[in-house]
């Protein structure tokens, strides 16, 4: 897992909350020392994550991406899908995009968000299926920013090809505690009523346990 700091977004239930602001180049591991350990353990990996944060606002994200797969490693790269044009121009083998709720939703979760970001998530998520690498959409379900009508709008932007994974918001360390204490993670029914909804347009719709 190769985690890179800065995020564009605020989710309140961010579980790598040390990662959404960006952080001084200088206390992070340099990229050299993160090559000589895929080097060393070429055979015994397979692959290598870009995460964050989020990875596509580090331009030299198609570089790094590049070289892993000069060593033989396989590609997976995390992703909010606010980028479109980063996201196609990174070249990973597998691509996950995080969709946070409906898509007209954004701006009022994130105002300092980009006035076309319903566009972008849209344009993301094209590219995800036009891109011929491995993809899935993933959703955490977090109380009061996805909910039954946010599946049901979502919905309609989904195709029936398209792999989702629905995964439990769960209490921990997060951006926002104060948000947390007013939060009840959903229980396995209701989860279930967010799955039916999004898998009548999308049937390769399943949670993901554990």
């Amino acid at each position: 897992m190769v985690f890179l700091p800065g995020c564009n977004f605020a989710c309140p239930y961010c579980h790598n909350p040390g990662l959404v602001a960006p952080l001084d180049d200088s206390i992070l591991v340099d990229w050299d020392d993160a090559l000589a350990h895929l080097r060393a353990r070429r055979g015994l990996l397979s692959g290598v994550v870009f995460s964050g944060g989020e990875p596509t606002l580090r331009r030299e994200l198609p570089a790094l991406v590049a070289l892993a797969r000069e060593l033989g490693y396989l590609v997976k790269l995390d992703s909010n899908g606010s980028d479109p044009g980063a996201l196609a121009a990174a070249g990973a083998d597998f691509l996950a995009m995080d969709l946070k709720t409906a898509p007209a939703r954004y701006r009022a979760l994130w105002p300092s968000a980009p006035a076309d970001m319903e566009a972008r998530i849209l344009g993301s998520m094209r590219v995800l299926r036009s891109s011929g690498a491995g993809y899935e959409f993933r959703i955490t379900c977090a109380p009061g920013i996805f909910g039954p009508a946010e599946a049901r709008e979502l919905a309609a932007f989904l195709e029936p090809g398209d792999p989702v994974v629905l995964q439990r918001y769960r209490p921990g360390e997060v951006l926002d505690p104060a948000w947390a204490a007013g939060v009840s993670p959903y229980t396995e029914p209701e989860l279930e009523t967010l799955r039916d909804l999004l898998a009548a347009r999308a049937p390769m719709t399943r949670i993901r346990s554990g």
